[in-house]
């Protein structure tokens, strides 16, 4: 089970570090396939170095908070919802929907926006996940990455998942295996996509209630209100069927260790991680830190697995601007 990888942030953001608000100068819903079109947008520096946001998910969208990691007045800066996602059509959709064909997608976008060049990946989560796999298939393509929240969709990462966290949070743990039976992620599967759409849409919620509950151990601000469960939507319903349709099919990487795999990426990368994210280990960047030959990594202490969260988000616009300070010199 893999469903940690969804990026549910909380409804209050601590962004007062990021950047500004920001427009697009281009917005527009791309074709990709016969079936898929992408919600895709522009901000930032017409003309400057090209930097694409890979979120995370599967299933999750772009935000417009998103844009303000970046330095506008030097970046390009790309934001797309993948297949099924966000703003992308068909909402929901799992048909031709896997993590090759997002890797096309990413080279769709660049043609359609004529970047030429290398150009830097932004992923956080399942994100990161996406970002190192195009790093695998595009070396030549990627100037540098910074990654947050590492997944690999390891083994030892879906064991803790299913089994492992339960000792942290075994209230939420129990509500969520409830009536389920011992494969979690094929009941979720097969209830998210129940012909009964109330049916589903209450699975989608009791799975997503999980996923915020595990995101916010340690983390809560003392005295602070605790996040408010989310109503069963058709918004909710979508996510949950694209990240579920993942998960069933082991996020097409079952035939790849990402972990083995990192050891042949050049590309300099950026690796922030929460000390307490129960989310994504922090075993897990630690490991990948280990295999990636040109990478550092930062833990951030008292932090989750948010990225807009108070403590991670100062830190990714430091490392992205310690980006952008390296390309000036080079």
């Amino acid at each position: 089970m893999i469903a940690y990888v969804i990026d549910i942030e909380p409804l209050e953001f601590h962004i007062n570090s990021l950047y500004p608000p920001i427009e697009p100068f281009f917005s527009d819903t791309l074709a990709v396939s016969p079936q898929h079109s992408l919600y895709v947008e522009r901000s930032g520096k017409k003309g400057g170095h090209p930097i694409i946001f890979l979120h995370g998910g599967p299933g999750s969208q772009v935000r417009a908070a998103h844009r303000r990691y970046f330095d506008p007045e030097f970046f390009d800066i790309v934001l797309f919802d993948q297949r099924g996602c966000g703003q992308s059509l068909p909402a929901g959709e799992t048909q031709d929907n896997n993590t090759l064909a997002l890797v096309g997608d990413i080279n769709t976008i660049r043609e359609a926006l004529d970047i030429q060049g290398r150009m830097s990946l932004f992923g956080g989560s399942w994100g990161s996940t996406l970002a190192l796999v195009y790093a695998l298939h595009h070396p030549e393509r990627v100037a540098a990455m910074v990654l947050r929240g590492i997944f690999l969709a390891s083994a030892d990462e879906i064991s803790w998942f299913t089994q492992g966290v339960a000792r942290f949070a075994p209230q939420a743990w129990k509500q969520l295996t409830d009536g389920m039976g011992d494969d979690l992620i094929d009941a979720y599967y097969r209830a998210v996509f129940d012909a009964d759409e109330h049916s589903a849409s209450e699975a989608a919620r009791r799975w997503t209630v999980f996923e915020m509950q595990i995101m916010s151990i340690g983390t809560q601000v003392p005295g602070a209100d605790p996040l408010p469960a989310p109503q069963a939507s058709l918004a909710l319903l979508n996510r949950a069927r694209v990240q579920l349709h993942f998960l069933k099919n082991q996020s097409f990487l079952a035939d790849t260790s990402l972990l083995d795999a990192a050891k042949t990426i050049q590309a300099p990368t950026t690796i922030v991680h929460g000390e307490l994210d129960f989310v994504c280990p922090p075993i897990t960047a630690w490991r990948l830190n280990q295999c990636l030959p040109n990478s550092r990594l930062r833990m951030v202490n008292n932090a989750g697995h948010g990225g807009l969260s108070e403590q991670l988000a100062p830190a990714l616009r430091e490392e992205v601007d310690a980006l952008r300070d390296r390309l000036l010199n080079q």
